[in-house]
């Protein structure tokens, strides 16, 4: 580094908020120190060292930290690889791998908007490409999905306000910053517990899931694009860092690691005429025996996002992998239920109900689970994804009264994992549930936004653009989850339906049927679809097919009402609420009981 170079990367992490940035003059004369760098869309709090966006808290690493840090400090110039592991890893002898996977890291965490501000100059290092304007005022960061503002005062609230009853979304701003409240569930543990855990649960699934990362090899007789050979490993590592593999935590990703993790990853690519062809597979350490692979083909090798999309597939599809293996070593004889081992069994029950009592085993397991670690957020997302499936009752649940549980394990979720996927999905049918789709919408959207490779959020923000009278956008979503959900029939059959709502929405009651049918010929137990041809039967005046079907939806859903449907599609939207009401009179007609 040459000396007209800032010294902030000479600069420990800790001590940034010591290091002499200036903004506006004080009354006094002096400068301000500068307190916040904003660029893109982001707000980076120097004091705090904390990442944020349109108010909500982006959770890093210490390492993406320092690494975003002089990335701020010297934005708009290119950083060689050296000048990047002298600065973040001072004094520490690291790999290039290091670099490449924080970057990814750091990539993912920005979401969207990760490789345009992050781009990779090949053969020597990244470019930050952003205008970073510093201020001496800090930015302001919010709890990650308000409800609605608050009312009162924090000490109004509480001395007017049950504590078990307060809004657990309320936004106290003070002088000091803002205060997520948080009400019953506060700042303790949704599971009362004397002392830190014993078990670790989210540390234990991610050691599970640890693999090596190995470079792509290039068989072709021509090579592949560059961008396609040095941005793959670069774009898995930052989706399974950021958690995409398996919904939960992040996997730890190693390149070159010692001991060897449970799995390495490794691939090939080689192009086709004007195409690529890309296979990727991983193997179980030691002994190399592969346990997965996939196959993927594009047309256009220039495409820039074959990365992206080979990550987001191929990572959706391990997930369905590590769940079956899960399920092999643990239905050996004898086999004893460590905390880790229900949270996964618990999600496995969720992911593949059938029927209510797979979801009660599910619920139990996760209570079981969190008996032992109360502040697992793979196990809290799990009990708050068990208590939505009896929600919705698609399994055949009998309906629940009350929200306010689904509520508080959603909060205590956010609460530890702001930003995750599954933590957001929650919240926001805690949201559809209090009859609120207008806000539930942009918490799916952000869900999506923070794991693009979760198709089930794809599905839940198309159903919340029904909801909000947006049914013309919804086809792009459910295009998504069943591009990347396509190895799972659950995924396929609830996409299928996905569009028979659309359909329907938008008045095309002929397409709706057939999205219907062919949602029961990926699942034929999901009795949502068949609701939806009982009522389109009996719209269509073909009454015995109507009573046909409505059987069939009663048997696979016997506490099924009108009510239920309607509490279940809350919406303030006129026209969505015609289409609604017209398919409430096909249900009442095809012989589905009031409630």
């Amino acid at each position: 580094m040459n000396d007209a170079q800032s010294t902030l990367g000479d600069l420990d992490v800790t001590q940034v908020q010591a290091a002499p940035r200036t903004g506006s003059p004080r009354a006094d004369g002096a400068p301000e120190p500068v307190r916040s760098l904003r660029f893109a869309a982001f707000d980076f709090d120097l004091r705090r060292e904390q990442l944020s966006r349109a108010g909500v808290v982006i959770a890093l690493r210490p390492k993406p930290t320092a690494l975003l840090i002089y990335f701020l400090d010297h934005a708009q110039r290119v950083l060689e690889k050296d000048e990047l592991l002298q600065s973040v890893w001072a004094g520490t002898v690291v790999t290039d791998d290091s670099l490449v996977q924080c970057v990814g890291e750091l990539r993912a965490k920005l979401g969207s908007d990760g490789a345009a501000l992050i781009k990779t100059v090949p053969r020597r290092g990244y470019l930050f490409d952003a205008d970073v304007v510093r201020s001496s005022v800090a930015s302001m960061v919010s709890a990650p999905v308000p409800l609605e503002e608050p009312e009162a005062t924090a000490s109004t609230e509480a001395k007017n306000e049950p504590k078990a009853r307060r809004p657990l979304h309320a936004l106290l701003v003070t002088a000091a910053g803002v205060v997520l409240a948080l009400g019953a569930v506060g700042g303790a543990a949704f599971y009362t517990h004397i002392g830190a855990p014993h078990f670790r649960i989210d540390e234990e699934v991610s050691r599970r899931l640890s693999l090596t990362l190995m470079p792509f090899r290039d068989l072709g007789d021509r090579p592949a694009p560059l961008r396609l050979r040095e941005g793959m490993v670069d774009e898995l590592a930052a989706q399974l860092a950021a958690g995409h593999m398996t919904a939960y935590p992040p996997a730890s990703v190693f390149s070159r690691a010692t001991p060897m993790p449970p799995f390495t990853l490794r691939g090939t690519m080689s192009r086709r005429g004007k195409g690529v062809v890309v296979d990727v597979q991983m193997t179980a350490n030691p002994g190399g025996e592969v346990v997965w692979a996939d196959h993927y083909d594009y047309a256009d090798a220039d495409d820039p996002q074959i990365n992206f999309d080979v990550a987001l597939r191929a990572i959706y599809s391990l997930r369905l992998r590590i769940f079956e293996m899960h399920k092999v070593r643990t239905s050996a004889p004898g086999h004893h239920f460590d905390p880790a081992d229900l949270t996964m069994a618990g999600w496995e029950d969720i992911n593949r109900r059938k029927t209510a009592e797979d979801v009660r085993r599910g619920r139990q397991r996760f209570e079981q689970a969190l008996a032992a670690d109360p502040d697992s957020v793979i196990a809290l997302n799990g009990l708050g994804a068990a208590l939505m499936s009896e929600r919705f009752g698609n399994s055949g649940n009998a309906p629940m009264r009350d929200v306010a549980l689904s509520e508080q394990v959603a909060a205590r979720a956010v609460e530890l994992s702001p930003n995750d996927s599954v933590s957001l999905i929650n919240w926001a049918n805690v949201l559809l549930f209090r009859g609120q789709p207008e806000l539930a919408e942009p918490v799916y959207a952000r869900a999506v936004e923070r794991m693009p490779s979760n198709a089930n959020a794809y599905l839940r923000h198309a159903t919340a653009l029904m909801l909000v009278g947006r049914a013309d956008e919804m086809q792009s979503r459910i295009d998504s989850a069943l591009r990347y959900g396509y190895k799972d029939q659950r995924i396929m059959a609830a996409a299928f339906y996905a569009s028979a709502e659309a359909a329907f929405a938008k008045g095309d009651e002929d397409a709706a049927y057939e999205f219907a049918r062919r949602s029961l010929v990926e699942r034929p137990t999901f009795g949502p679809a068949c609701a939806m041809l009982a009522a389109i039967d009996a719209l269509h005046d073909r009454p015995a097919d109507a009573r046909r079907n409505m059987r069939e939806h009663l048997r696979l859903m016997p506490s099924s009402t009108v009510t239920r449907f309607v509490t279940g599609n809350p919406t303030k939207d006129a026209r969505y609420r015609l289409r609604r009401d017209h398919m409430v009179e096909g249900l009442r007609a095809a012989g589905l009981p009031e409630g």
